[in-house]
């Protein structure tokens, strides 16, 4: 008993290949639906599903030729049909690739640092069947790539057909393989029956039995965009030029209409350059694309050929199979009731058909690019991130890290997102706002062009665990800017004698208690590059619990319209390095509890209009250098309480306009060392009880009685 198509499954000859219909095609998941006959009708689909199930195609014919070749995939579907016109079962099961089950699971999730080979075995690799690398190029390192709501075979499809990557499978008993490809130089021959077909057309395509064939071919060609264009921006080179263009003209009158691409989703022009020649070749790929159909079992998706004996010689070359689609049949001439014993007929009742879409060689390859990006549809939130112990994690830009909440993956820490912009109120060369967010706030991303790979932070919001910074809705009149100190702030509002770490400036709009307050919670600097005006419609106070410093670097005018009290409870210096003059319009009174110093370096004046009193309580000491002059326009008084000493180191002069007394309430003495003269028109010497002239021994002594001259030689009473 010979058979053309042989089922292998886990149920062996429970089941038994009656026909398969289906397609395959480069970059695109098979689907073969096999029709199977059985005797028994309670088959469970739980045995297959999910199973692999293998198709063996006898590759020989009466004119010669061997081999085999198999069509593998996934049991997805199994379908009980019910009874054919005999005794036979029939069930019908859906082939599908493994790949499949891709589109059955979906993500959130962020890839950081890998190139796009790398990406696709992190997303395939865990499904646990083979996959097998033939590029013959290298691909950039993308720094953030996210896989947005989409199934594992949309996230893989998307970045394969943008970097220009196609797959296709290698079949074999018992499974199939993914193979990954990026250039013609991937493909070889088809493995199994011949590699070079002939061409019969007509008549003589009837008269060829049992031989692999094609009847039929058409060859067309498109119009298909010659040119391809597309810039993109790049912050860090925000005046850089990276626009690229590439062109690929067939040679006819229309291939010069352009495709203009923005954003091209890179920032070297490397890169760049290597997206537009991946575009254009897209654009070209088929623009010959080569259809037929023929008495074949071989063909194979990703393989190459040669057509041979077409009429039109340049038709016969090689060619890369992109797409074919399947229709075998066993025992098409079966009779109802034959059973098994159809099968002994040998191969006359088979039929097998092929169509095919076939590209020259010589053609540029790529898979179309048909699976769209994702695109978000607002904004969404999430956490700020940072390394352990951090409270803060920034960059030069003041970008930040984010942990969003769809992320199953990531660890909330430094590696959870890419660097991404603040948006700020203000920003220019140097200047505008800037408030970095911390770890552990709730900010708002959204993402440019809606690309999911290129978020920005937009604002911030509180949430339960980020609570505003002063209760609402009871300061509900309260706005402002409240701060926190890094690292290890403490919650509050940072107010003297209240709790809290932070900087403040808080606005109370609440009618008829209406504040700005301002807290510094250490230093603050104020800088004022002109003038600065003040003005204090009623009380002002200031305290400083420590020193105060200011310097004035011109003049200084202060106004007090009514009273100034300064209390100074240590000690106070005031240096004037020039001129000081003070002028008070009534009454000064100064007092100092113990000593006094005034230094003067050269001279010192005072005028008092009409009195001065000094008084000084136990003694005055008084030292010039070299002279003392005293000028009283009218009167002067001293008193001395008990004793008074003038000591005259040299000369004293007395100059009395009028007229001098003196007046000694008991003694009075007057020493002189040498001569002491007195001269006056006259002079008058008068005393109560007596009055004595010595000089040496001799004496005159004046009494209210008599004088008396006494000397050591003679005595004269009168």
């Amino acid at each position: 008993m010979t058979r053309s198509f042989i089922a292998h499954s886990e149920l062996g000859e429970r089941l038994k290949f009656r026909s398969m219909t289906g397609q395959e095609r480069i970059s695109s998941l098979f689907e073969y639906r096999v029709r199977l006959i059985s005797d028994t009708s309670d088959i469970a689909a739980k045995r297959l599903l999910g199973k692999d199930m293998s198709i063996e195609v006898d590759l020989a014919t009466e004119l010669g030729g061997a081999g085999k070749r198999f069509l593998s995939g996934q049991v997805t579907q199994f379908t009980y049909v019910g009874k054919d016109d005999g005794d036979m079962h029939i069930y019908e099961a859906v082939l599908q690739p493994w790949l499949w089950y891709a589109t059955r699971r979906s993500d959130f999730k962020i890839f950081q640092f890998k190139t796009v080979p790398e990406m696709l075995h992190d997303v395939l690799g865990r499904y646990g069947f083979t996959i097998v690398d033939k590029f013959s190029g290298s691909y950039r390192t993308w720094d953030y790539c996210v896989q947005y709501a989409e199934t594992d075979f949309s996230f893989a499809s998307r970045l394969m057909e943008l970097e220009g990557l196609y797959y296709f499978f290698e079949h074999a008993r018992g499974g199939h393989k993914l193979v990954l490809c990026d250039a013609m130089a991937s493909h070889v021959s088809l493995a199994h029956g011949p590699a070079k077909i002939p061409y019969h057309a007509g008549v003589l395509a009837a008269q060829v039995l049992e031989q692999d064939f094609i009847d039929t071919w058409g060859h067309r060609e498109d119009i298909a965009s010659g040119h391809f264009a597309a810039d993109d921006y790049d912050f860090k080179k925000p005046n850089a030029e990276i626009d690229t263009t590439r062109q690929q003209p067939a040679g006819h009158e229309r291939d010069h209409y352009e495709l203009y691409d923005w954003p091209g989703g890179y920032t070297e022009m490397g890169d760049g350059e290597n997206y537009a020649r991946v575009r254009v070749e897209q654009q070209g790929a088929r623009r010959e694309l080569i259809t037929g159909h023929g008495n074949l079992r071989h063909l194979a998706p990703g393989y190459l050929f040669e057509l041979t004996r077409h009429p039109r010689s340049q038709e016969n070359r090689r060619y890369l199979i992109e797409a074919v689609t399947y229709d075998f049949q066993e025992n098409a001439l079966r009779q109802i009731g034959a059973a098994d014993a159809a099968y002994a007929e040998g191969t006359s009742g088979t039929s097998y058909r092929q169509t095919f879409e076939v590209l020259p060689d010589s053609a540029s390859y790529r898979a179309a690019r048909i699976t769209p990006k994702p695109r978000t549809t607002g904004p969404q939130t999430a956490v700020v991130v940072g390394p352990a112990g951090e409270e803060i994690h920034t960059d030069e830009y003041g970008r930040i890290k984010v942990q969003f909440h769809w992320d199953r993956y990531g660890k909330m820490d430094e590696n959870s997102s890419c660097w991404i912009r603040v948006s700020q109120t203000w920003a220019g060369s140097n200047y505008g706002t800037m408030h970095v967010p911390r770890i552990g706030q709730e900010v708002i991303v959204d993402f440019l062009n809606g690309d999911p790979d290129y978020p920005i932070v937009t604002g911030r919001v509180y949430n339960a665990a980020q609570m505003p910074p002063w209760e609402l809705p009871a300061n509900k009149t309260q706005s402002g800017i409240l701060t926190r100190s890094s690292q290890g702030g403490t919650p509050g509002d940072g107010m003297k004698d209240s709790p809290g770490t932070a900087n403040a400036l808080r606005f109370e709009d609440k009618a008829g208690q209406e504040q700005l307050w301002l807290h510094a919670q250490k230093d603050q600097l104020t800088e004022v590059e002109h003038d600065e005006d003040k003005w204090v419609g009623n009380d002002r106070r200031k305290t400083i619990d420590r020193d105060e410093f200011n310097t004035i670097h011109r003049d200084r005018t202060e106004v007090v319209d009514r009273n100034e009290k300064i209390n100074v409870h240590g000690w106070r210096t005031e240096e004037v390095d020039q001129d000081e003059t003070i002028t008070i319009h009534q009454n000064r009174v100064e007092r100092v509890d113990l000593n006094e110093t005034i230094s003067v370096g050269r001279f010192k004046m005072q005028t008092v209009g009409m009195g001065y009193t000094q008084n000084v309580g136990l003694f005055k000491i008084m030292s010039i250098g070299v002279s003392y002059m005293e000028n009283i326009g009218v009167t002067m008084m001293t008193n001395v309480g008990v004793d008074q000493t003038l000591n005259v180191g040299q000369t004293q002069t007395v100059r009395v306009g009028d007229a001098r007394d003196t007046v000694v309430g008991r003694n009075d003495s007057l020493a002189v060392g040498d001569t002491l003269r007195m001269h006056g028109r006259k002079v008058a010497i008068s005393a109560d009880d007596e009055i004595t002239l010595s000089c040496g021994a001799s004496t005159i002594r004046i009494t209210a009685g008599r004088i008396e001259i006494l000397s050591p030689l003679d005595k004269l009473n009168c």
